[in-house]
């Protein structure tokens, strides 16, 4: 019979080292002590199996009392947390320490012990030892608090199945988990003499957690949040299964959809109204086609772009999660360039200077919107447009290419165009956080081109032809190479526009100082060497003196760049 409690031991042991492995650092810190006790009560089990002595089995004995009542009342704490229901540190320190100190008291002091039990006897049965006990009074001061502990534990679960923002399948788990750890001890206490079945019903309970823990995980809407959430984009979220049962969502959804505030958790989404139709089709479309499916819901004020994802946990999917974001800005662009040869033919007929301004704002606007898709971009965009001003102030003092103001001032209007091929790129590319594959790569690469005939379609009636081309050139060859080992068309020398070839500067320099998903910034210092190293091959080494002499002015605007431009 002691291999009972010997296997008991060991299956234990194993379910936490499996728990710790793969969920231990995702859940709550209640959770981890019931599968850290676990193992230990277990072995106090064995120990007590194996006394040889009444006072080696008291010892063991007073243990199980201890750990027993401990795990209970990590179970009660767990759920209050559970439930949402916040407890201050102190009130736990203080409860756990003036009940640890009476059970102590009760099950392990000698001068108590005669309290505890009127008589003990040990003895043993199929080499199991046991003591057989005549309880006394203070033993039911013990089961006076367990059982205040469990009736408590109970109510606040049955309560919560009330409300819509628990699950109630995950709610009846626990209570039946309760009930079960419940039954089991009482079975141990009162109707059991030499086996215990307790091990294996803490064992059955580790199994049942695991489980719970596996469910939970896709209900944990502050971890799938700050996971879905970067850049500090205001995004709503809203998380359903794959049966379409709704499984939670944050605040900022229910702001953006105040329909989903009336849904209960585990609920399925019916198409009981038209919104909800629509959401179903697109989690639908998504799990057909595998990628990013969106549905745009307009109404007076605004547009929400909603985009179907999956709900991944632990590196698998569990459902789909359903990101809600503000688009109003940016289908406002997209109308103002549906719109915009009209208006701008309007503009030119009544006023050049009007159309100047108009141009100006466009081309911000233009920025921002790209920004709106990959915040990444949109910071590099600011700050590429600050080293092309620096780069042609210095060009202008000695102007030794003979090139116009006109020209000087092109390029830095045309600089924060220079990716708007981007606007092109699919979001799972686009967003895609680490690096490219060759396939991937090469759809990016197309942005070059994407964005030399976006600007030529939309600004193609304008009467300012030179800024065209010089806008177009700028987006399509600043990815060109001296040497001709670059894209789209691998070109070389001086066939590369200069304005192409003076952008490429500043958008690699950019990019070697500034952190990326699939690298940290490199220094200034490492990042000079770099370019200098690139003079002949990959940059006009013509323009390497205007680069050197504002160096310093380079730098110091990298410095006190506020942070995210």
């Amino acid at each position: 019979m002691l291999l009972y409690y010997f296997i008991a031991l060991i299956a234990s042991l194993l379910f936490t080292c499996y728990f710790i492995a793969k969920w231990g650092r995702n859940v709550s810190v209640y959770v981890s002590q019931l599968f850290l006790l676990i193992p230990f009560i277990n072995l106090c089990y064995l120990k007590y199996a194996q006394a040889s002595s009444i006072d080696e089995a008291l010892l063991a004995n007073g243990l199980l009392y201890l750990l027993n009542f401990y795990i209970q009342f990590i179970f009660f704490l767990y759920v209050f947390s559970f439930c949402k229901i916040k407890i201050k540190r102190s009130v736990i320190f203080t409860i756990f320490l003036l009940l640890i100190s009476a059970l102590y008291t009760i099950s392990l002091s000698r001068y108590t012990i005669p309290l505890l039990y009127k008589s003990v006897e040990l003895e043993s049965l199929n080499g199991v030892s046991y003591l057989r006990k005549v309880y006394g009074p203070a033993h039911g001061v013990y089961y006076a608090m367990l059982f205040a502990f469990v009736i408590l534990g109970l109510t606040i679960l049955i309560y919560n199945l009330r409300k819509k923002t628990n699950s109630r399948k995950n709610i009846s788990l626990l209570i039946l988990l309760y009930v079960v750890v419940v039954f089991s001890f009482l079975i141990g206490r009162f109707f059991s003499q030499a086996v215990d079945v307790l091990p294996v019903t803490f064992i059955i309970l580790q199994f049942s957690l695991l489980m719970l823990v596996r469910r939970l995980y896709i209900y944990d809407l502050d971890l799938i949040v700050s996971s879905s959430i970067s850049h500090g984009n205001v995004i709503g979220i809203a998380c359903f299964d794959f049966s379409h049962n709704f499984l939670g969502c944050n605040k900022q959804a229910i702001s953006f959809i105040p329909e989903l505030d009336s849904l209960y958790v585990d609920a399925k989404l019916k198409n009981t109204c038209q919104l909800y139709e629509k959401i179903n089709v697109l989690m639908e479309e998504f799990e057909q086609s595998g990628k990013p499916t969106r549905l745009f819901l307009k109404s007076e004020k605004q547009t929400l772009r909603l985009t179907a994802e999956f709900l991944i946990s632990n590196k698998v999917p569990r459902g789909f999660q359903i990101r809600i974001e503000d688009n109003t800005k940016e289908q406002e662009y997209i109308r103002l360039l549906n719109n915009y040869n009209s208006d701008l033919e309007k503009e030119v007929t009544q006023k050049t200077a009007s159309m100047q301004e108009l141009m100006s704002k466009f081309v911000m606007g233009m920025a921002e919107m790209v920004q709106n898709r990959d915040n990444n971009t949109g910071g590099h965009i600011k700050r590429t447009s600050e080293v092309i001003k620096i780069l042609t102030d210095e060009m202008r003092k000695e102007n030794k290419f003979g090139l116009s103001k006109k020209f000087y001032d092109d390029l830095i209007k045309a600089a924060p165009m220079h990716d708007l091929g981007k606007i092109a790129v699919d979001d799972a590319i686009l967003r895609k956080p680490g690096k490219f594959t060759e396939e991937e790569f090469a759809v990016m690469k197309t942005h070059a081109e994407k964005g030399a005939e976006i600007i030529k379609k939309i600004l193609g009636d304008t009467e300012d032809k030179e800024f065209l081309l010089l806008a177009e050139n700028v987006a399509c060859y600043h990815h060109e190479r001296f040497d001709g080992s670059g894209y789209p068309k691998g070109i070389s020398g001086k066939e590369i526009p200069l304005e192409a070839r003076i952008m490429a500067i500043a958008d690699v320099y950019d990019a070697l100082v500034s952190r990326r998903c699939y690298k940290d910034a490199f220094s200034f210092e490492k990042a000079w060497s770099i370019i200098e190293d690139g003079m002949g091959n990959q940059f006009d080494p013509e323009l390497n003196p205007y680069f050197v002499a504002c160096r310093k002015q380079i730098e110091e605007y990298y410095k006190s760049a506020p942070a995210g431009d």
